[in-house]
């Protein structure tokens, strides 16, 4: 299948697990973005996947990014190049009872001072299968609010699955500002990863003061948005920085709920792109035809392999993931 997936690519520069952010002598490097993230999994797990992002002109990160890219099998023909410059954050890596935290440094990065998107949507999306966006992507800029819209327009103009994880980011903007845009992007969502504060503060079928299952949730939201076909999310259960359980939840088309088995993860060597990893793992059963069981069994088991890694992409190919599902712990695979 036929994969685009489009958003901010960022340089990631992490402390050791043992040492404040304002004392380091020394970063672990690596790139991510939610989007590209997806794509790399997907890519992975043999669909034709191209990122569409923008990257600094004339400058060395660029190659670099780019090459990282291909050699985890994305097309790069849809990376476009502008001024400014790649966008950063820091990762202050938690340990024990201590939490890990982001501080970001994006301000000015080259695709969120785009002027104009950079291609052309009734080409890109020509014998696309699937656009997937996240709720980062328009929390980018102004600018961005509406060509977020105009691009899921597009592309389900062109018949594509359109999957977007809602993402939100308090860091980036406010939910009085994300609310008006996501309810322009949800009719045309296909495939939607929420949890329960989404419902609350973005699809408002349930309240914060509601004892309501995800379940119910999930049939409420399938009511509200006709549209919407699969929705999906996990439960963290965070026990310690280092020690996290883990389970997935996914209901598709049938309307039947399901739920993965919970996983008991420890030690967790890095948690982020852990979330992007479970949705790659569920788009690529959609894409496969799956049944819902096999989907949301193979999208956690995927995140819970990520969970093992250091930096934001899953290096874990289909047949692996697989392996991990059915093999004993700890188990050597000869």
């Amino acid at each position: 299948m036929r994969v685009i997936t489009l958003g901010e690519i960022l340089l990631r520069l992490s402390t050791a697990d043992d040492v404040r952010l304002k004392s380091t002598k020394e970063f672990r490097a690596c790139y991510g973005g939610a989007e590209a993230n997806v794509g790399i999994s997907l890519a992975h797990f043999g669909h034709d996947v191209s990122v569409a992002t923008v990257l600094p002109q004339d400058n060395p990160l660029n190659d670099a990014v780019s090459s990282r890219l291909r050699m985890n099998g994305i097309d790069t023909n849809l990376v476009a190049t502008e001024y400014g410059r790649l966008g950063t954050y820091f990762l202050e890596q938690g340990n024990a009872g201590r939490a890990s935290r982001v501080t970001y440094d994006r301000l000015y990065s080259s695709i969120s001072v785009l002027n104009e998107l950079c291609w052309d949507l009734d080409e890109i999306f020509i014998d696309t299968d699937l656009l997937h966006i996240s709720g980062i992507l328009p929390a980018l800029s102004k600018k961005w609010q509406a060509w977020a819209v105009e691009v899921v327009r597009k592309a389900k103009e062109y018949g594509c699955y359109v999957s977007f994880d809602m993402n939100y980011r308090s860091k980036l903007w406010s939910y009085e500002e994300a609310y008006p845009c996501f309810q322009q992007i949800l009719p045309y969502v296909d495939i939607l990863s929420a949890g329960r504060l989404d419902a609350i503060h973005f699809l408002q079928v349930a309240t914060a003061e509601e004892d309501v299952s995800l379940e119910e949730i999930y049939r409420r939201v399938k009511e509200k948005y006709a549209n919407i076909k699969v929705l999906y999310s996990t439960k963290r259960n965070v026990i310690s920085t280092n020690h996290h359980e883990l389970q997935g939840f996914y209901v598709g088309e049938d309307n039947n709920f399901v739920e993965s088995k919970i996983y008991d993860i420890q030690p967790v060597i890095d948690r982020v792109g852990g979330g992007d990893a479970f949705a790659a793992g569920i788009l690529n059963g959609v894409l496969k035809g799956w049944d819902s069981q096999q989907i949301v069994d193979f999208g956690t088991a995927s995140s819970v392999l990520k969970h093992t890694v250091f930096g934001d992409w899953n290096p874990f190919d289909e047949n692996e993931v697989f392996e991990f599902m059915n093999q004993k712990s700890g188990q050597i695979v000869r």
